[in-house]
């Protein structure tokens, strides 16, 4: 994996005012069948379940035992050189978490199949991380083989926030976020993240469509948002 491009993006070169930060990175994956089996050693590490409650650990090791399982032999084992549409979204989303832990000094946050209560098919967000100014952010990836999902995936936040779904995950979150996150939480002070899967060689215009459509600039009351390409 690599990291083609991370930059603060100021929204006044788009005509447009926000009240936080705005980045927008741009990954590449350069060996498909490696990074998943990096994905499988990611989603496979349970060390978090160690550092919660005995009632926690009980309830989130068996919702998360099903879920690594399932994942694991039904779809990540079975990746070589081609992307799957099913592989693809857990691609966008874990490339898109590394690239934000390792160089933006986020915090990890279990993948969400890990502590929800239904095994797969869980509405709601698909990943979160904790960023460095203590925010929880709420992420949400779509794949495509053939086009480029940005609008997809930004709309998507923009519903989930209207139907209160990242409200609804702070029951969860605050087993795996610091206390002073979910009091920002509490208050609406939140991140969010739009990832989605690159096609084409015009980034620069697929990123400047993505920051100038409608949907996002319905997030731009936030204080931190993250727009990631993932080039496949």
């Amino acid at each position: 994996m690599e990291i083609k491009c991370i930059e603060s993006i100021d929204m006044k070169d788009f005509g447009k005012t926000s009240t936080g930060v705005v980045y927008k990175i741009h990954v590449k994956i350069l060996d498909i069948e490696k990074r998943a089996k990096d994905i499988i050693q990611s989603i496979s590490n349970d060390s978090w379940i160690k550092n919660l409650g005995v009632v926690e650990q009980l309830s989130y090791s068996a919702r998360a035992q099903k879920t690594i399982q399932k994942l694991v032999s039904e779809i990540f084992e079975k990746v070589e050189s081609t992307v799957t549409e099913e592989f693809g979204e857990y691609l966008v989303s874990e490339s898109a978490k590394d690239s934000l832990i390792k160089h933006l000094k986020h915090t990890h946050i279990p993948l969400a199949e890990m502590w929800k209560e239904k095994k797969t098919g869980n509405p709601g967000f698909d990943f979160h991380t904790e960023s460095s100014s203590n925010l929880i952010s709420f992420g949400e990836a779509k794949f495509s083989s053939n086009s480029n999902p940005h609008t997809i995936a930004i709309n998507q936040i923009v519903g989930f926030i209207a139907d209160g779904k990242d409200t609804m995950e702070l029951v969860d979150l605050k087993n795996f976020s610091t206390p002073l996150a979910i009091e920002n939480a509490v208050k609406g002070s939140k991140a969010y993240i739009a990832a989605f899967s690159v096609n084409g060689q015009q980034y620069d215009r697929i990123f400047k469509t993505a920051i100038e459509s409608e949907g996002f600039e319905k997030l731009l009351r936030f204080p931190e948002l993250y727009i990631i390409g993932v080039e496949v």
